[in-house]
């Protein structure tokens, strides 16, 4: 059976490995120069001379990434202990609101929803009776985390950053990245990179699949691309509406991330920005050390607008000096990151809106004949997350397997 997945970040690497084990031919099509997708390992020149593996896409390992886990250990990676906790981070901006009182808050947040009503975040926010600087420093939590502005986000995003509480968080060694081409290498020449797919033609029972070089033939296609892209790409027969209603109805968040070197060493920290809507955090590596860096992120189109992003770095550099006075940035090597400009991309990940319904997971995720859907909006519960991907490319590859079998996933 010949298989073509259009994409290589995690979902559609993990399908490929999938079938690939299964004793299928399996060509994966990239645009990108690199596979991985929005999870983007890169090395950070420091002023002492040295360099920092920093994650300009997808960061923490958290709770519940078990899958994530069995494919670091399968491809013999090893993961990192942060030292530092995703989940907990030291408000700053909002009067006299504490890490304490947002743990507290936190555990009241499920209560404040109520019955079966579908509301947005600004709504549960508003029926949690707690002070306006709280509620701003917890509506500051949920939009860089869902990276969308509250009045656009469902309440169920709040099973997820509800958790307040200093759980572990980690990493893996040398990067994320590095689970995306640990997949790659074993699928070898299977991967053809700077290879965009421009339309899929479904004619005889198969797949033409078009690049720009080529044309490959193919019994399945999965494609493992942005949320965004499905709807733009050439397909013929066209999408059917109830798939394309699905998709419209999705929401997409935007987030930037920013690397500031530092000028020396410091201890580890969590500390979000309430009127800037950004975090920002030091961590540790796998040598047990904290690197000289700064990292930086922001969700949300307002957040960014905040940030004048798209002007480059200086405003953002500037508000963090403002906001954490004790780090020694040195601003002149400040990397930033965005998505929404990224045309492989087209903004960050996915998350729960308001507009969605409750038929819509299953719309997306349902293949169309031979034409299956992976993604970290396919995720589930990890929608949005390293987890999510891996998880949708082998649902993906289990239902070309015909193996949907009880976890599966």
């Amino acid at each position: 059976m010949r298989v073509a997945i259009v994409g290589a970040g995690l979902a559609g690497l993990a399908a490929a490995s999938e079938l690939m084990d299964a004793g299928h031919d399996v060509q994966v099509f990239e645009a990108r120069d690199r596979v991985g997708g929005r999870v983007w390992s890169e090395s950070l020149p420091l002023p002492d001379g040295q360099s920092v593996i920093v994650e300009r896409g997808a960061e923490f390992i958290l709770r519940g990434y078990d899958l994530l886990r069995s494919y670091v250990a399968e491809l013999g990676l090893s993961l990192v202990d942060t030292g530092m906790s995703y989940y907990l981070r030291e408000p700053r901006g909002a009067g006299e609101v504490d890490s304490a009182a947002m743990v507290a808050a936190g555990s009241r947040l499920t209560d404040a929803i109520g019955g079966d009503e579908r509301l947005s975040i600004s709504d549960v926010l508003s029926n949690l009776t707690v002070s306006t600087d709280l509620a701003e420093a917890i509506r500051c939590r949920v939009e860089i985390s869902c990276a969308l502005e509250a009045e656009f986000l469902d309440s169920s995003v709040l099973g997820h950053v509800a958790s307040l509480s200093p759980l572990p968080s980690h990493r893996i060694a040398g990067g994320n990245q590095g689970l995306a081409q640990a997949l790659a290498g074993r699928l070898g020449d299977r991967v053809h990179l700077n290879t965009p797919v421009r339309a899929i033609v479904a004619e005889g029972g198969t797949f033409e699949v078009l690049t720009d070089l080529d044309t490959y033939r193919a019994d399945h296609v999965v494609l493992a691309i942005p949320l965004p892209l499905v709807s733009e790409l050439s397909i013929s027969p066209a999408l059917p509406r109830w798939k394309l209603d699905a998709l419209a109805r999705s929401a997409y968040g935007d987030a930037a991330k920013l690397h500031i070197p530092l000028a020396r060493s410091v201890h580890t920290s969590a500390v979000m920005s309430v009127p800037d809507r950004y975090w920002s955090w030091t961590a540790m590596d796998g040598t047990g050390r904290v690197p000289a860096v700064l990292n930086c992120f922001a969700g949300s189109a307002t957040a960014l607008d905040r940030l004048d992003v798209r002007d480059g770095p200086d405003a953002w550099v500037a508000r963090v000096k403002e906001t954490q006075p004790d780090m020694p940035l040195v601003s002149e090597g400040a990397l930033l990151t965005t998505w929404s400009n990224d045309p492989w991309a087209r903004g960050a990940y996915s998350a729960r809106g308001t507009e969605v319904t409750k038929d819509d997971l299953d719309y997306l995720r349902r293949s169309i004949g031979a034409l299956h859907f992976a993604g970290e909006y396919l995720g589930g519960d990890f929608a949005g997350l390293m987890e999510g991907a891996l998880r949708s490319g082998r649902e993906a590859a289990a239902e070309i397997l015909g193996d949907r079998r009880p976890g599966r996933r």
